[in-house]
Order: C-alpha cells, then structure tokens, then sequence
C-alpha cells in the first residue's frame, strides 16, 4: 500500500527562460501570502472515531495518498496584477508549449511552463487550477491544494479550484473537506462527471441528501441517520414513516411517467452514475424500480431498470439546465443519425468502388450506376439527339426499361420514333415536335448527362491510370474539351504544384469575397436579468429551428437580436461564423472568428470555421494555421481531409512564394 501512494518527486524549483517577449522580464517579487494558517487548516488530518477502522480502510482504498512535502512551485508574485497585452501573448505562448507538452505526455515539463508563467505574474485562477490538477495526477495533493487556495485568492467563484481541492482532499482522506469543495464546485459548474465521487465522499463524511429539497443533512448517532433516512424516503415535514415489511411493498419515491430525474449511487452499474433521464414507467416485476430512458453518449437513448433509491428528481431550479441539456442531446442524436446514414452511404461506395477494382482487374469495364448504364446504352443505339434528351427526362430505371422495350419489340422502324412516342406517353405531353418547353427540358437533361458522362471518363481514366498525377490531368484535359476550352499542349507538374492562377479556375469551392455590411458585432451582458435571459433562451432556439428548415435568412435575424440583446459569447460568434459561411459571407464570418478567439483562444470550432473560411478564400497558410490549432484543440475526423487538402496546399503556396519573388 505504501509503494501505491509513494508520493512523487516534487518539481523543481524552475528558472524564469526566456519567452521570447518584447518585454524586459520583471524582478523578482516576493511571492502573494495565503491566509495564516490556512494551509496548516487544509493539511490537518480529520479526527477519527475508530483508529483501527480508519486504518484499514485507508488501505483498501486505491486512490489514497500520503502527504507530500515541499518544496512546492512558485506561486504568482505579491500584488498579482492585470498582464499587458504583450504579457498576455507570452501567457499564451506558454500554455500552447504547455498543451503540447501534455500531448506527448510530458506532465513535468507542463508544469514547469506553467510556473514560468505563474512566476512572473499575471496568472489567472484558472492557470493556477489547471497546474493544481497536473499536481495531483503527479500524486501530490498537498501543492495541489495550495494552489488551488491561491486561486481561489484571486477568483473566489473559480469552480475547477474547489473542485481539484474537493478531489484532493478525496484522496487524503479529508472527508468533510472534501464534501465541502465538491459540492461548491457543482453549485458554481455542475459536471456529471463528478456526481459519483460526491455521493462517495458525502457517505465518508456522514451526510445524506434530501431527494425533495436537494439539501444535506447529518447522519450522526442513530438518530441522525433515521431522521436522515426517513427525509430521503418520505415528504419532508408530513411526518410519513417507512412501510413495515409484513405491509405491501410500495416505491420509496412516486413518480410519474415523463418525470426528469438523475441517476446517483450505482454500485455494480457506475457508469451510469450522473446520468439524466426521463421516467417510461414503473417495473412489472418490482414495484421499487422504475424503467429509466436514459440519455447516453452521442446521442443514444437506452432504457434500464432503476432501483427507486438510485434516483433523484430534478427540481425546478434546476428546469433551464435540464432543458439545455437536452436541447444538446437532442442535437448530438440528430448528429448521430446524419453519420450512421454518411457511415451507411460510404460503406456502400466502397463495396461498388471494390467491385470496380475487381472488374477492372479482370479486364472487364466499371461497374456504373443507373444514370451511367443509360448513357452506355444509349451510346450504342441509333438515337436522335431529341430522343435522347427525353429519355434523359425520365428516372434513369424508367428509361433504361423502355429502351429494354425497345429492343423486346424488335422495332424495325425509326427506333428514335418510337422512344420520343413512348416517353411524352409516361410524361403526359403532346405527341409533337414542335414543343418549345419539351425541347428546353431536353437541353437541360442533355447538359445534365453531359456531366454525367464527363464523370463516367474521368472514373475510367482514374482507374485505367496508377499515376494520380497522370489522371488528374487527364480527368482536366476531358473536361475542358467537353466545355470547348482549349487543350493544353501537355501536363505541366511544376505549374500544377506551383499553386498558380489557373489553379484556382479548377476549385468549385472557392468564394468571391462579399461586399456586403458585416452585421453588428454585439456584446456580452455578465449579468442578464430573467426575463433577458428566457428572451436571449428563446431567440437562440428560434435561430436554431430556422436554420434546421433551412431558412438561414431567418436564423441570421434572430443571431443578431441575441447579439444585440448581449448574447454575444465566443461560442456564438462562432456559430454565427459557421451561419455566415453557409450564406457565402467568408468576410463576416472570420470577423466573428476572430472575435471568438479574442474570447476564448481556446475555443476550437472558432479555429476549425476561421480555417475552412480561409480556404474557400484560397488562403491556404492562413487555412492552415487555423486548421492545425483547431485538431489540436478539438479534433474532429470529419476535418482531417479538409486538414490534409490545406496542408497541401499551404505547402505549394510555400513552394511557389520565392519563384513568384524571383520573376516579379
């Protein structure tokens, strides 16, 4: 047990590098002074009434630690105070070295970046939280707590502060204190996560809560613990006692169908520990559980069979958080369901993709869709340009059955004849030539399977070619010729890779940038009153549903009046951003980008629309730039080809930059 809490060595005391600043690095300061005694009082172990007890339960328990000593890493400077703007770039530089050095697993080295930063001045309560908690996964909960009350000196409401210290004093053993910080930590930001570990160390220190009122109380002697049982099971105040066991058996807690409640004290099921839910109904079997829909990760809704004692009702306090989780989880499960059908989708292409491999392995020709099998066909019967564009008219299964028709009947006529009879028969039109309207829907399906049989070149010549080089210019060269452009006299690789004008002739996604007004940038009201809150509430789920049917006009009208209204936080300027992209508005949407990231620089969907923007606009460095910080942030998959296309791209534009120097 010892060797299994054997604190681990203390950081060294680090010296101030140089953070490539404009600014000179300030002196030395004596350090900032917690209260007195405070950290004696955080440290002092919790009186226990039975020693031997105490002893072996500390040695059941895996995650306790013992003490460690220090020395312990610097804390901010006496007289901590606002950072300048130049102060504040070399702050960020440092946590960016910081997260890189957590991504390779380098938890000392993060920490001493940290203390660069911290020492110096200008640290934030939440720096001070975020190496508290690289501390204690180095098993030292002491220097953990200490920062965590130097941070909570400089943010009293910093609530991952009470929270690594909740955590802290967990794993000494502090059972009361740890009570204490976890359940602030949960008042100012309640996290799921840490549902299981509060009802732990609120049955170490020996109190329960009240399901009606959500408060605590003592379970001291025997009759703290049955005034505390009887207020978990009954009305508090009405003086209803337990049923006797010889009585029917009744549910400890009456619920109703469609209740929300919360899932708390599994023991043989924890990971459920936390999770929301809504009442389906009461079980056949045991009338003390009730079958729970719960709302599972990505979206997914399972039902299980919840012992009454194991669930919580969500009161009316808590109502707007509940329905902002579940607007979440509802848009994560309609997220869900666009994959599982992209997922579906793709793993159909790849098996006609690998039936195409097999065919051309085996000298045979592609397998085609519909709409390509039709112009196959058609290419090898004696048809008039008109009757192929009213077959063209028709599904491509409807066509390609009525040319089967054709060839049944063994028609010895104008077989061109017959296919325009039959085909304005399943159109319902005349029986005329002369139709203006028929034949300008016959030009626009030629035109359309134009597309379609420049597609069909371009994959054979895809597949008849290893070199990818070799196909693209191939698969340009076809279509060039269909559009009656000019060919070029022969491939040119260093004009291709040279990123050059003619490049971006070639790219559909690119947009023009717009010369309309950007909309207002907004504000961010700290304290709204309810009633602003419930508007601000109901103009984001108007912007939402707009956007969902498509009326993205709407959507943009009601992002501005929440902006205006002072709702503009990093996370909806962000999302207006990715609003403005779908409205070909690139400009306003990297003002709202940037915005966001002037907020919150950590903010990665900020980065990820910032760096699809960019590329749209043909930026490819910038695109870049915003497009790695972005997968370091957050990665996404559906971003890596997106990332990698940049990347290629940036890397021409690189390339081509000091030619373009040269012959300027």
């Amino acid at each position: 047990a010892a060797s299994r809490r054997e604190a681990a060595a203390p950081v060294a005391d680090v010296g101030i590098l140089d953070l490539d600043s404009d600014e000179d690095v300030a002196p030395q300061h004596k350090e900032m002074q917690l209260a007195p005694n405070q950290l004696q009082d955080e440290f002092a172990d919790e009186p226990a009434k039975d020693i031997v007890k105490a002893r072996k339960e500390e040695e059941e328990d895996p995650e306790r630690l013992y003490k460690d000593e220090g020395p312990y890493p610097a804390l901010p400077p006496h007289g901590n105070s606002e950072p300048s703007d130049a102060r504040k770039k070399v702050l960020e530089k440092v946590k960016q070295q910081a997260g890189e050095a957590l991504a390779r697993g380098d938890v000392n080295h993060a920490i001493e970046k940290y203390t660069e930063a911290i020492r110096t001045g200008g640290a934030s309560a939440s720096m001070l939280a975020t190496r508290a908690a690289l501390l204690l996964k180095q098993r030292r909960p002491c220097a953990a707590i200490r920062d965590c009350c130097a941070a909570l000196m400089i943010n009293q409401d910093c609530g991952k502060a009470y929270h690594v210290r909740g955590v802290a004093h967990r794993k000494l053993g502090h059972w009361k204190r740890a009570h204490r910080d976890i359940s602030k930590a949960q008042r100012l930001d309640f996290s799921e996560d840490s549902v299981s570990v509060h009802m732990f160390v609120a049955k170490k220190a020996g109190v329960l809560e009240n399901q009606a009122t959500g408060s605590w109380y003592g379970s001291g002697g025997n009759e703290g613990a049955k005034k505390a049982v009887e207020m978990l099971f009954t009305a508090e105040g009405q003086g209803e006692t337990v049923k006797k066991k010889t009585q029917p058996k009744l549910p400890s807690v009456d619920l109703r169908p469609g209740q929300a409640v919360r899932i708390f004290g599994l023991t043989k099921a924890p990971q459920l520990n936390g999770k929301r839910g809504l009442v389906h109904k009461q079980n056949d079997k045991d009338p003390d559980r009730w079958d729970i829909e719960l709302r599972m990760e990505r979206g997914k809704l399972e039902i299980k069979s919840i012992s009454s004692l194991s669930i919580k009702i969500i009161r009316a306090a808590d109502a707007k958080v509940w329905q902002l989780e579940e607007k979440v989880h509802l848009e994560e499960r309609q997220r869900r369901s666009k994959d599982e059908r992209k997922w579906q989708e793709e793993d159909e292409r790849k098996k006609r993709m690998a039936a195409q491999t097999r065919a051309a392995a085996s000298g045979g020709f592609p397998d085609m869709d519909e709409a390509e099998q039709l112009e196959a066909e058609m290419s090898g019967l004696p048809l008039d340009a008109k009757a192929m564009g009213l077959l063209r008219r028709l599904k491509a299964r409807d066509a390609l059955d009525l040319i089967n028709q054709a060839g049944i009947a063994s028609v010895a006529g104008n077989l061109s004849q017959f296919v325009k009879i039959k085909v304005r028969q399943r159109l319902g039109e005349p029986d005329s030539d002369d139709d203006g309207e028929s034949t300008k829907r016959s030009e626009q399906a030629a035109k359309a399977a134009a597309e379609v049989a420049l597609k069909v070149e371009a994959r054979i010549l895809a597949q008849a070619r290893a070199d990818g080089a070799a196909a693209a210019a191939y698969a340009t060269a076809a279509k060039r010729k269909a559009e009656g452009e000019p060919p070029k006299d022969r491939y040119d690789p260093e004009a291709d890779a040279g990123g050059s004008d003619s490049e971006s002739d070639e790219d559909f996604d690119l947009m023009p940038e717009e010369k309309e007004p950007l909309p207002p940038r907004g504000h961010v009201d700290e304290e709204p009153s309810e009633a602003k809150s419930e508007e601000l509430a109901r103009w984001k789920n108007e912007a939402v549903c707009a956007s969902e049917d498509g009326d993205l006009k709407q959507s943009l009208q009601r992002y501005n009046q929440i902006f205006s209204g002072g709702g503009a936080t990093a996370l909806m300027l962000a999302k207006r951003a990715e609003l403005l992209l779908k409205l070909s508005r690139p400009c306003a949407a990297i003002r709202d980008c940037t915005a966001a990231i002037e907020i919150n620089p950590d903010l990665g969907k900020a980065h990820r629309v910032r760096g699809i923007t960019n590329r749209k606009l043909g930026r490819w460095v910038e695109a870049h730039e915003d497009l790695t910080e972005a997968q370091r942030l957050d990665y996404d998959e559906g971003t890596a080809a997106v990332f990698l296309f940049v990347k290629e791209k940036a890397a021409r534009a690189k390339r081509s930059a000091p030619k373009r120097q040269r012959h300027g």
